[in-house]
């Protein structure tokens, strides 16, 4: 039971060597390549994102480009009926779209998009820029002019033109008579490839792709690369993944063969669709090369560990064989302790086929069947090749043979492995005699691994000399170099062959060769060790600076010789002095910058400083150097830094400003705090302080910032200081639980002013208007002009709603009153949309919309009047603005 536990548990070694550095070989591979597939999934989804989140941006931008152009199209459609009634039905497209017409006020003139004119029996009285049918009065949207009074902009579902076969976007609007009757009606035709083909806001890659979608009639229009298309057969759905972003389409089917990222961007009042798609080649480009890296780094990982495992196990290997050997060793050892220097073997031939083929151990000694390592009684009858395999595979046998045929003894020492305990030198005498021979073997171990032992101290000597870092040198009582080592020969250039004797001292420059001999001289009286700096010189001319150090060898009182080691010191004193200037260096250059420039230790002790920075924190008339931070600066100022000094500390590189009211003015000063490392790269020792006066640059920024936001025509504000504005209100509004009121007007007949009187008189009234609306109101509110004679009003902080309804009316009374300009009396009126904003969840854009639209109703009321109302959602909103 016990030899079979034994047998199991060495079986049990057995497995769990061989199995151990495989298994976490492979658990370690496993765990790499399963952390780079994780990171590589993560950095993979998180690009996907991006691009998305690119693909929307753009989709947005150009929705918000096609949604504009479709509002001045319904705003021209408006402006046409306006004057169409003016005229009483006289104003005809010529004139309404001739250059710096009332046309190009609203819309660029390079644009000219198709527009009819239609009577109110639906024929054709004149277009322009497009072919239209000469009668349209059967058809839906005529007949539902004719049978609305509304004043409401009718936008078709896009669709492809009959005539000029292009797909197109129809808004046309009902034309009045003297009377109110049905006049007619203007027609305006939008081509929505305008938004794709030559819009420069969007800018995208090789192969990306941008399209309108008709959500109703699955049309498309768009534009890959310089290439425009239209069709009817593409169509997206949403991604199913919940992954995805709610930003992110797929297509139902192919486009082409290109890959893309598709985002979109709903046109809810005009049914479509923005859709952007960016090439997923360009989109994952940055990705893939990441990836690329991370798969080579982890390949080249992985081959390492296999190679190191590799050598793991190979030496794990020779290590048990070592073991093995050891042991089996101790044991031969123990056995070859009894034995006798001498072992005599008598062997006879065994033949086979009159050849022979082995020996018969016929006579052995005690010492000779212990050197076999098996019993005499069982060693004798016994074959020696069966004895002794390794015997015939050294050559044993063949000598024996050999000595058998020619009868010559045969005499050698050689060194064997084969013998029980450890390997040995053995004598080896071989002699014939009749049908065998006779061998006999003396150990001659002892002298020989003397021999060896001295021929061995020797070459570790050499090799101990040769691999020091420092030349050697050894000479006799007469100064005659005996020995150098290799290091000398690298330092001085010279070989060990010229070195000897005296050759040595040719190696040193010629101006230090008159020291060392003085120095020996002395040597010889003192018996003191002489050091000192040597130039040594290459037979190249390369100048070598060494520390030379000479001892002498001593015995009984006498100097038998010298020995000399040299030290290459040539690195070590460039460098110094390569440090020193560059140490001067960097103090000029510091002293030269005008920004302070300062190096604080771990302990907030100052270590450097320039000449600037000592002139603004000098202690008592001292520099900052040795002195600690808090004592540098004023308390209430460190306590403004800690915070700062802290982070740096912790390996954080900061940049902030500080601002400094000690001084008789202001000042505003940009400081960088740079983290200094230790040799490790993990450890912070210290920081760099670069702190610089930057008062003038942050005012002159703030003064271009201001002159940004005004107009310069009226000194309002403008439209982008309108838009900040509008936006910080909001978020005001919703924090503080108050009601704010937007008005959006213009200046009713501002265009036959502007035309009758030229520009001058235009601009004269817009002041002139500015200055009575900045009267009106309080010193709180904020007026702006958007552009041309629209203005809006920002009233903050309203109690009631009437109170911003009373200020309108007083704007509307206010403008009736004619205008004095430098002669020309004009009179004008102005008409208002007045809405309110408390806390609904919108943006500053259809807040602006809202009051767009209520202008528009005071418009159609008959101008100079103003419009309220209500805070309608925008989805409200939108029909009533069309």
């Amino acid at each position: 039971m016990t030899a079979t536990t034994t047998t199991v548990l060495r079986l049990v070694r057995k497995m769990y060597r061989a199995i151990l550095l495989p298994g976490f070989t492979l658990v370690l591979l496993a765990s790499m390549w399963a952390a780079v597939a994780w990171q590589i999934g993560q950095e993979q989804h998180s690009a996907h994102i991006e691009a998305v989140l690119h693909a929307h941006a753009q989709a947005r931008t150009m929705a918000e480009n096609a949604s504009h152009l479709l509002r001045q199209t319904d705003h021209a459609t408006q402006l046409f009926k306006l004057k169409f009634e003016e005229t009483e039905g006289a104003l005809r497209l010529p004139e309404f779209t001739r250059r710096n017409g009332l046309l190009d006020s609203l819309m660029p003139s390079k644009l000219q998009l198709p527009i009819a004119l239609y009577g109110p029996d639906g024929q054709l009285l004149d277009s322009l820029y497009g072919s239209f049918p000469a009668s349209v009065g059967e058809r839906n949207f005529f007949r539902t002019l004719g049978a609305s009074s509304a004043d409401l902009a009718l936008v078709t579902n896009p669709m492809v033109d009959p005539l000029s076969k292009k797909w197109q976007i129809q808004i046309s609007r009902r034309l009045n008579d003297r009377k109110g009757g049905f006049a007619g009606a203007v027609v305006m035709m939008v081509d929505p490839a305008y938004f794709v083909e030559d819009y420069d806001r969007l800018h995208l890659e090789s192969g990306g792709m941008m399209m309108l979608l008709s959500r109703d009639t699955g049309l498309s229009t768009g534009r890959v690369d310089d290439t425009l298309f239209i069709s009817d057969n593409i169509d997206f759905v949403p991604s199913s993944d919940q992954l995805r972003l709610p930003e992110e389409v797929l297509l139902k089917r192919p486009f082409d063969a290109m890959e893309r990222i598709y985002s979109f961007r709903e046109m809810p009042r005009y049914g479509l669709t923005a859709v952007v798609g960016i090439n997923t080649r360009h989109a994952m480009a940055r990705f893939e090369r990441r990836r690329s890296l991370y798969f080579g780094a982890v390949t080249a990982a992985s081959l390492l560990v296999l190679a190191f495992a590799v050598l793991l196990f190979q030496q794990g290997r020779r290590l048990r064989n070592s073991s093995r050997i050891a042991l089996e060793a101790q044991q031969q050892l123990r056995a070859a302790a009894d034995a006798s220097l001498d072992a005599v073997f008598l062997l006879k031939a065994c033949r086979s086929a009159g050849k022979v083929v082995d020996f018969t151990l016929v006579d052995v000694n005690e010492r000779g069947a212990q050197m076999l390592g098996y019993p005499r009684a069982a060693a004798l009858g016994k074959r020696i090749g069966e004895l002794e395999p390794a015997w015939r595979s050294e050559g044993f046998i063949d000598k024996y043979c050999s000595v058998l045929t020619t009868g010559q003894p045969l005499e050698e020492e050689f060194e064997t492995r084969n013998l029980p305990g450890e390997p040995r030198w053995l004598r080896h005498q071989i002699v014939a005699i009749e049908d065998g021979v006779t061998v006999t073997t003396r150990n001659i171990t002892p002298r020989k691994l003397a021999e060896l032992a001295m021929r061995q101290n020797q070459a570790e000597l050499a090799a101990v000399n040769d691999a020091s870092p420092l030349g050697l040198l050894r000479a006799d009582r007469f100064g005659h170099c005996t020995y150098v080592n290799r290091t000398f020969e690298t330092i001085t250039g010279m070989s060990r062959a010229l070195a000897l004797h005296d050759g040595w001292m040719q190696g040193v420059h010629p101006n230090d060769r008159e020291l060392l001999r003085n120095a020996l001289e002395q040597l010889r009286s003192t018996h003191q060790p002489f050091q000192d700096t040597v130039r040594c010189v290459h037979p190249d001319g390369t100048l070598v600076w060494t520390s030379v150090k000479i001892a002498p060898i001593v015995v009984d009182g006498r100097i038998e010789g010298y020995v000399g080691t040299l030290d290459d010191i040539t690195v070590v004193r460039k460098s110094l002095m390569a440090l020193r200037e560059s140490e001067a260096r960097l103090r000029t250059i510091a002293d030269s910058l005008p920004a302070m420039i300062a190096y604080i230790d771990f302990d907030e002790i100052f270590r450097f400083q320039n000449v600037a920075y000592e002139r603004e924190f000098s202690v008592n008339g001292e520099p900052p150097t040795g002195h600690p931070v808090r004592e540098v600066v004023s308390e209430e100022r460190y306590r403004f830094l800690q915070p700062y000094i802290r982070r740096a500390l912790k390996g954080e590189t900061l940049s902030f400003e500080e601002e400094d009211d000690s001084g008789p003015m202001p000042r505003t000063f940009e400081v960088v705090y740079i983290p200094q490392m230790d040799a490790d790269g993990i450890t912070v020792i210290g920081y760099h302080v670069m702190r610089q006066d930057v008062t003038a640059q942050k005012r002159e920024k703030q003064r271009l910032l201001k002159l940004s936001q005004i107009d310069a025509l009226t000194g309002l504000t403008n439209r982008a200081g309108f838009l900040q504005k509008l936006g910080e209100s909001m978020i005001a509004c919703r924090e503080q639980g108050s009601t704010m009121a937007i008005m959006y007007m213009d200046i009713d007949r501002f265009k036959p002013v502007n035309d009758t009187y030229g520009h001058s008189v235009g601009d004269a009234l817009l002041r002139a208007f500015s200055g009575r609306l900045t009267h009106a109101l309080r010193g709180t509110d904020t007026v702006a002009r958007l552009g041309g004679d629209e203005f809006t009003i920002i009233m903050e902080r309203i109690a009631r709603r009437e109170d911003a309804a009373a200020t309108a009316a007083k704007i509307v009374s206010a403008m009736q009153a004619p205008f004095d300009l430098d002669g020309i009396k004009v009179s004008i009126s102005t008409s208002i949309g007045l809405t309110f904003y408390s806390n609904e969840d919108m943006s500053s854009a259809d807040l602006l919309k809202r009051a767009d639209v209520l202008l528009y109703e005071a418009k159609q009321a008959g101008r100079n009047t103003f419009r309220s109302g209500p805070a309608l959602a925008p989805e409200q909103a939108a029909p009533d603005a069309a």
